[in-house]
């Protein structure tokens, strides 16, 4: 019977000592299964060189080939991704293709479980069930899900672990939206896909090198796969406080032309303020308009067909 291949791609930044402990789980927890498995990690442009020949002495179980790709400058991990997954669909062949992170966190052991339930031709992502973050970034993760929710309409509960399909990669890297978030970019494809839990494993080593500012880019980021939708959603809100401003000022001049109600002081004032919030809100519809009818003619950065661009080499380092 032929063995199934799998494909794991996994972005790496300087954390070589992680990627080599994960290599070692890897091929644990799948021993004994009848799959061939390889292994692509995307070195995110690492400061820190690879210690070559760190592999070509060990015994692997199931692991048979290891490649890295060496990008010529950091891109950062949802581009990494994207880059790996091309380069694969390009060059290689997989029966089954599984994204996760190098550093522990998504447990090599739950590869094999995502490997049973891939039954059917979908997209199955790992969802975090019990977290181990302090209480500050679980509070900032809740918000960033709510607005996602309330200004996309879509939930997004899950990460970049996930197993693909072989059949479904060449239009996963075909999806531009990938490019700016990957799992946001799935989701917004209608491609078949369901969800699964997972516990998150723990790091391997040190603490995550994601910063405020890189969490908030993260987050901004997955907004921009629905710049559409956010751009219609806010151009409703802003008619909305249009109309609700000018049956403001309507009330403004019929209570003092049309009413023999007194009218106070400060109702100028207000006036004037309404006038304001009109002005600027039609400015910003208009403002938000443009940039919707701008970005229509704008190519789309397709990964499969650009992602040659950010390759320094290619380094097999075993099989």
């Amino acid at each position: 019977m032929k063995k199934k291949r799998v494909a794991i791609i996994t972005p790496v930044f300087n954390d070589w000592i992680s990627f080599y402990k994960l290599v070692k789980e890897i091929d644990k927890a799948l021993a004994g299964l009848s799959i061939e498995v390889m292994i692509i990690p995307v070195d995110d442009g690492s400061t820190q060189p690879y210690q070559e020949g760190l592999f070509m002495e060990e015994k692997y179980r199931v692991i048979r080939h290891i490649e890295i790709i060496h990008l010529a400058r950091n891109t950062g991990h949802q581009r990494a991704i994207a880059i790996g997954l091309s380069y694969l669909e390009s060059k290689h062949k997989a029966d089954h293709i599984i994204v996760m992170d190098a550093d522990g966190e998504d447990r090599p052991t739950d590869i094999k479980a995502l490997l049973d339930r891939q039954t059917t031709n979908e997209i199955i992502f790992a969802k975090r069930g019990r977290r181990k973050e302090g209480s500050i970034f679980q509070v900032f993760n809740q918000i960033y899900r709510l607005l996602f929710m309330i200004l996309t309409g879509k939930q997004i509960p899950f990460g970049n672990f996930c197993i693909i399909p072989g059949n479904l990669l060449r239009q996963v890297v075909y999806l531009p939206e990938i490019w700016s978030h990957f799992a946001a970019g799935v989701l917004r494809s209608g491609l078949p896909q369901s969800v699964v839990t997972f516990n998150r494993g723990e790091r391997y080593q040190g603490k995550s090198k994601m910063n405020f500012s890189g969490l908030v880019m993260h987050g901004l980021s997955a907004f921009s796969v629905y710049t559409d939708i956010l751009s219609v959603r806010m151009m409703l809100l802003t008619l909305i406080v249009i109309l609700a401003t000018l049956i403001g000022a309507g009330s403004l001049v019929y209570v003092k032309y049309f009413t023999p109600l007194a009218i106070p002081g400060w109702a100028t004032t207000v006036g004037f303020g309404l006038l304001v919030i009109l002005f600027q809100s039609f400015l910003l519809l208009l403002s938000i308009a443009f940039n919707v009818l701008n970005s229509r003619p704008m190519q789309m950065y397709i990964p499969a067909k650009y992602y040659q661009d950010f390759i320094l080499n290619v380094e097999v380092c075993y099989g």
